[in-house]
């Protein structure tokens, strides 16, 4: 049964992490020191001078360092990677009860100087796993659902269990989870699990914590939703499929379709400036700013009653007309080619530009729609241009 026990902690990649994963505030979401298994923490310094990282430890209830644990700062040189044990960093021993938590990583310089970070997990075996080191920002789970696919159980040979992790980020959180068949209806129960800050609930074996009626699954979802009352803290979601012969194991943070975040919206509406002022035009031109990300499909369209006098035209950073023009008050999806065919290769500032189709003798208030793949920001007014261009 221990064995069982520390096999759920293993973890490996993060499915989805993203290759801009450097910051100043980290968040290793699951690291482990046991008889079995322990975690190796590496911290690159990406900056030019030289950092000092504040490392906590935030043992899981019921372990036998549960809670806030000061570690070792590091101070990390330019170009660097600094790295330690749980143990090294944290006093954190192996013992006969498994040791396991999240390590936030703090840049603590004058200067913002970008660090990243991963934890090796692996036993004296040899036999290891890792976890990414997460930027604090991007674990923003939050009201929408964010989702854990192909959980699986088994209690033929080889055997699987699924095992489900929510870890809070700074604050309280309440989140409600349940699991899903393929066909997304539900399985067992709807569950409530509330936590302090920046504390760590395991569900072991999530098929029987969700009360799903007895025997094998697969292609399984667990889906899960901030619904603390008035407020929208953020929390991490993951869950790992272990096969029980070897122990091996797998490590999948929960995803979201639509993520709290306007900077990567997959539909962005805008009806107003930033300041609040209805969006409206008589004559002229208004413009709008998209953080778009090549390679990627995108749609856009104008809203309102008055849409039909209006048209608009969707341009790259260096001008170039992507779609619309004359006449056209929506295009649907469009490709915007390769990377290296806009900006140099670099994600810049798209210009979205709404002029009249004709000669109008009223104010028409309008709104605008656009649809991304890889997410943007709702559609940003930036300015009004007195003369027209198409």
């Amino acid at each position: 049964m221990y064995c069982l026990l520390a096999a759920a902690l293993l973890s490996g990649n993060a499915l989805a992490q993203s290759a801009d994963g450097y910051g100043t505030i980290l968040r290793l979401p699951l690291v482990v020191n046991s008889s079995t298994y322990s975690s190796t923490i590496f911290v690159r310094n990406a900056g030019t001078a030289t950092a000092s990282v504040k490392v906590t430890y935030y043992g899981a209830p019921g372990t036998p360092f549960a809670g806030e644990r000061p570690c070792t700062t590091l101070s990390v040189a330019p170009n660097a990677v600094a790295s330690g044990t749980l143990a090294d960093l944290c006093a954190v021993p192996a013992g006969a009860a498994s040791n396991y938590g999240q390590i936030a990583l703090v840049e603590q310089s004058a200067a913002n100087i970008p660090v990243t970070a991963y934890s090796r997990i692996q036993s004296f075996a040899g036999v290891g796993f890792s976890v990414e080191g997460f930027k604090i920002g991007s674990l923003g789970s939050g009201a929408n659902d964010s989702i854990v696919t192909g959980l699986r159980r088994q209690a033929a040979a080889p055997g699987y269990q699924s095992n489900c992790f929510v870890a809070s980020i700074n604050e309280p959180v309440q989140v409600t989870w349940q699991l899903r068949d393929a066909s997304g209806s539900q399985l067992g129960n709807q569950q409530v699990t509330n936590l302090s800050a920046n504390e760590t609930v395991r569900i072991l074996d999530v098929f029987t914590a969700a009360g799903a009626p007895a025997g094998d699954y697969s292609n399984v979802q667990a889906t899960f939703r901030g619904t603390t009352p008035t407020a929208n803290p953020a929390f991490a979601a993951y869950c790992t499929t272990q096969e029980n012969a070897t122990f091996d194991g797998d490590f999948r943070i929960a995803k979201t379709a639509d993520p709290q975040d306007d900077r990567s919206k997959k539909i962005g509406t805008s009806s107003s400036s930033a300041l609040g002022t209805l969006l409206g035009l008589l004559s002229g031109q208004d413009r709008f700013g998209l953080y778009l990300q090549a390679p990627d499909y995108v749609s856009c369209r104008l809203d309102g009653t008055g849409a039909p006098q209006l048209e608009m035209r969707l341009e790259d950073p260096q001008g170039n007309v992507i779609a619309g023009g004359n006449n056209i008050s929506s295009f649907q999806k469009v490709y915007l080619g390769e990377r290296s065919t806009h900006n140099n290769g670099v994600n810049g500032l798209y210009v979205l530009k709404v002029e009249s189709r004709n000669l109008l003798s009223l104010m028409i208030n309008y709104g605008v729609t656009c649809e991304t793949g890889n997410g943007a920001n709702p559609p940003l007014f930036i300015g009004h241009a007195i003369a027209e261009e198409f």
